[in-house]
């Protein structure tokens, strides 16, 4: 019950905010979702990243892009850092209807339909062009419908960036890591990639990576090249070793009822503009990547090649950690991207 009640109101509050941004320039509102006659729906667009994060403009962008396509029948309204409230709370509160446009990546997707976090799946994805082809190919539809029946809707599914490892050490071989303490999110796949690298599982949350190498709780950490010099990680380690384990992805979900209950031109640019996404921003991230390293390498940082083949065979176990994965599900990955 003390769940339910916040829940409950964060719903509501958001309902009722989005009511009255379309109730403002129109007579009249038709369904749950805020949407109306004559005027245009408010869908709040709640973000982990902050202002001061390099891709926020781009998600900037995004917004726009929805609402143009959209003929007049759409306003994005973008709360960075996670302003309207958690990820998890966001994504239930959406599940039930709320007109929220939440950042999610695949662990939290995988609280619904749990195949989803084969997208997490470290070395399974080789480039970023691998990512708009898992979503698109018949495996990803398959799970993007399932979660759809838990209320929940893929409006786009990008490139996020590709993950290395930040260490106290260069890093060449998987027996580099053994012993290391790596930080990651405390989720069940988090802790598969840090063994898939060799290293025990440290359970922090994001805002605490900072403190806990600074203080030694964790040896290392693992993370796009922009988020490590963003956040500053690189003050605390000087050693960048490219193992590339995790070509990551983060998505925008909305909700289905919202979305049905959308006039066609909406939902017309929903589905095309997402749909178009992954693609701009697979170059998007690849500058970045580029334009980041060259800030790291600035500040001191080394970096280093790795031989992947001991930790890409490490990974071949992790499937067998996932019982409640449909049967053949990486398999029938591999053969989707390949």
């Amino acid at each position: 019950m003390r769940k339910w009640l916040p829940l409950t109101l964060v719903v509501c509050l958001v309902f009722l905010s989005a009511c009255g941004g379309a109730g403002s320039q129109s007579s009249g509102t038709n369904g749950s979702s805020g949407s109306s006659a004559k005027g245009k729906t408010t869908l709040k667009m709640n973000m982990v990243l902050s202002q001061t994060d390099a891709t926020f403009g781009y998600w900037q962008q995004f917004a726009k892009q929805l609402e143009e396509a959209s003929q007049g029948t759409l306003k994005v309204e973008i709360y960075p850092s996670e302003t309207l409230g958690k990820t998890t709370d966001m994504i239930e509160a959406i599940s039930k209807g709320a007109p929220i446009l939440q950042d999610s990546d695949p662990s939290h997707l995988s609280d619904y339909v749990s195949d989803f976090s084969i997208f997490m799946h470290p070395y399974l994805f080789k480039k970023p062009e691998d990512i708009e082809k898992a979503w698109k190919s018949e495996v990803g539809q398959r799970l993007s419908k399932d979660l759809e029946a838990k209320g929940l809707k893929i409006v786009t599914l990008v490139y996020f960036g590709t993950r290395h490892l930040l260490s106290d050490r260069e890093v060449v071989t998987r027996a580099d890591t053994k012993g290391m303490k790596i930080r990651n999110a405390p989720t069940k796949m988090w802790n598969e990639v840090t063994k898939t690298l060799g290293g025990n599982p440290t359970n922090t949350s994001w805002s605490e990576v900072y403190t806990a190498l600074s203080q030694g709780v964790a040896d290392g950490a693992e993370a796009p090249l922009s988020l490590l010099y963003s956040s500053k990680l690189h003050e605390t380690r000087k050693h960048v070793s490219l193992t590339g384990h995790l070509v990551a992805t983060t998505s925008i979900v909305m909700s289905k009822q919202v979305f049905d209950s959308l006039p066609p031109e909406a939902q017309k640019a929903i589905e095309e503009v997402g749909s178009a996404y992954p693609a701009k921003r697979v170059e998007l991230i690849s500058n970045l990547e580029q334009e980041f390293r060259g800030k790291l390498e600035a500040e001191g940082v080394i970096f280093n090649e790795v031989k992947k083949d001991e930790f890409i065979e490490a990974s071949k176990k992790v499937s067998e950690v996932f019982p409640e994965w449909s049967p053949g599900l990486y398999d029938s990955m591999v053969k989707a991207i390949e």
